[in-house]
């Protein structure tokens, strides 16, 4: 499985990587907070078997740097907007894991007609969407790192990238109900997001469809990559 190694120089001098690998229409996987694209590693040889797969590491994340002085879904999405335009892309299906999912939406906000088909695993428009327990996580670590920042440069440059987790991601109700891609919303029963916010996202998208897979939690593309993989091709290919 050949992969070819690129690289979007942003305005402001931030370097995006990407990797492309198969042939055919174009998909983007989207990794979640504090990862990067090789999260999808288990996805990889059979989505390329159908697919020109792009994976990214989000501004900030993995190889990818960020110079600015935030960090955002915004840019995010206008990354993914910029090696579109880059690769001579006009329009892709999208895979979304967790904030890669909040990537995608915002992304689908902005961008509506350059998503042809989307799938969400996990994603959460507002923090209230996150099981109370883990939000509780996510502020002690954002805390812990915080204290560490003052004297870590590591910590420093982390501390944005879980900011990202503290925040809504600006997209409404009357947003998704302008979506116009066709739309897989699945997550795992015993996920970090609430089955409810999971549910709310799939009523408010037009042309959503909803899964909630048995036995799995927040990062089943990886613990049970074959269920992922069919649960997915199955929507993407589907006529």
């Amino acid at each position: 499985m050949k992969r070819e190694k690129r690289v979007l120089l942003a305005a402001d001098h931030s370097q995006i990587y990407y990797e492309i690998c198969g042939t055919g229409f174009p998909l983007f996987l989207l990794h979640g907070n504090s990862g990067s694209g090789k999260y999808f590693e288990k996805q990889l040889p059979e989505f390329s078997q159908h697919f020109k797969v792009i994976t990214v590491d989000s501004r900030g994340h993995g190889r990818s740097t960020n110079q600015s002085t935030t960090l955002s879904f915004n840019q995010m999405a206008e990354d993914l907007h910029l090696i579109m335009k880059q690769e001579d892309i006009r329009q892709a299906d999208f895979v979304g894991f967790s904030d890669g999912a909040n990537v995608a939406m915002v992304f689908t906000k902005k961008y509506p007609k350059a998503v042809h088909r989307l799938v969400l695993n996990a994603g959460n428009t507002t923090v209230s969407g996150v099981k109370l327990f883990f939000r509780g996580l996510t502020e002690l670590e954002y805390l812990l790192v915080r204290l560490a920042a003052v004297i870590s440069e590591t910590a420093k440059r982390y501390l944005p990238v879980i900011q990202l987790m503290r925040k809504d991601i600006d997209v409404s109700t009357t947003d998704l109900s302008q979506f116009r891609a066709k739309t897989l919303v699945i997550v795992g029963k015993y996920d970090v997001i609430k089955r409810a916010h999971s549910m709310y996202l799939a009523k408010n998208i037009p042309k959503a469809s909803f899964v909630l897979v048995p036995r799995q939690g927040h990062s089943f593309a990886r613990k049970n990559p074959e269920l992922f993989n069919q649960e997915v091709l199955s929507f993407l290919l589907e006529k």
